[in-house]
């Protein structure tokens, strides 16, 4: 059974891969999604505390069975195939940086939309079946934030660590969650300035230009807060339904710090790693099985549930 979802895994890697919305220009890797549908999201995986499944496309088949619907409705992330470059070691291997990259993200949020996080984990996935869940054992996706603030009428947005690998490393990497206040959807610009240390976080209504002013200015160091030099990016919620029907126009600019396009770890070798019982091999092979099996036929464009 290892062997066929070794097998498996691998080709729909390549797939994957393939279809990845990503362009490397200019000294910059960018990532763009308009939407995250049974096409887009071919190219992204979704994690539980309990699954890992790539592509997140298969959540999306007419044939999607139980595992899969009840993948849609648990807390969990929607991330990039590969990790990103966020920082490099500096003189011995350690800190301070030598380099560390600046990073430009934009998205909205639906007005009916629970919270949603951006996220930056570490380099790999949260352990399997985590006594405290995806959350942590305060009950937060945000753990006690660095800074929030509420912009009247639009969304509340909080800045702070990802608790998801506890009890191991409690507080890592970064976590925006911005949470719709108003009946209007919200557009949202987090920009990191790695040479200032500096994390602004604009919002608007969606259709307005970015203001002038940032909601949040906070000052922290990306390679200081616990990560790991590639990450893993993308969003959290509640369920992974949220951020498939709650987030849409996601771009991601980040520095290319890898000179001559260095290869990052993709997904599935990350996958492969941190794969640890035959109960979650299978279910990932089921639901890898089914995605062939059905592939060639008509989609749904709405997540199962």
């Amino acid at each position: 059974l290892a062997g066929l979802a070794l097998v498996l895994l691998l080709c729909m890697a390549a797939k994957a891969m393939s279809a990845k919305a990503m362009s490397a220009k200019a000294g910059v890797e960018s990532y763009s999604f308009p939407v995250f549908n049974a096409t887009t999201t071919a190219s992204l995986v979704a994690a539980t505390n309990t699954f890992v499944v790539g592509p997140a496309a298969l959540l999306f088949q007419p044939e999607a069975d139980s595992t899969a619907a009840s993948i849609n409705v648990s807390e969990g992330f929607l991330l990039l195939p590969d990790t990103v470059v966020v920082w490099r070691a500096g003189a011995g291997g350690g800190l301070p940086p030598a380099r560390e990259a600046s990073f430009n993200t934009s998205f909205t949020v639906e007005s009916s939309a629970t919270p949603v996080s951006f996220v930056l984990l570490l380099d790999r996935f949260p352990l399997f079946n985590s006594r405290t869940g995806l959350r942590g054992d305060n009950g937060s996706a945000a753990a006690v934030p660095d800074t929030n603030a509420t912009d009247d009428g639009l969304a509340a947005v909080e800045v702070g660590a990802v608790r998801s690998y506890e009890p191991e490393s409690p507080d890592v990497g970064l976590n925006v969650t911005v949470t719709p206040k108003g009946n209007r959807a919200v557009a949202v610009w987090v920009q990191y300035d790695a040479a200032a240390h500096l994390l602004r976080v604009y919002v608007a209504a969606i259709g307005e230009l970015r203001p002038s002013g940032a909601l949040i200015d906070a000052r922290l160091s990306i390679a200081g807060r616990r990560t790991t030099q590639t990450a893993m990016v993308g969003f959290f919620a509640a369920t992974v339904r949220y951020v498939f029907l709650g987030v849409r126009d996601w771009d991601l600019t980040v520095d290319r710090l890898d000179a001559g396009g260095k290869k990052r770890t993709s997904w599935w070798v990350i996958l492969i790693a941190v794969l640890g019982s035959v109960a979650a091999t299978a279910a990932i092979v089921t639901l890898v099985v089914r995605y062939f099996v059905s592939r060639r036929r008509t989609r749904s464009m709405e997540p199962k549930q």
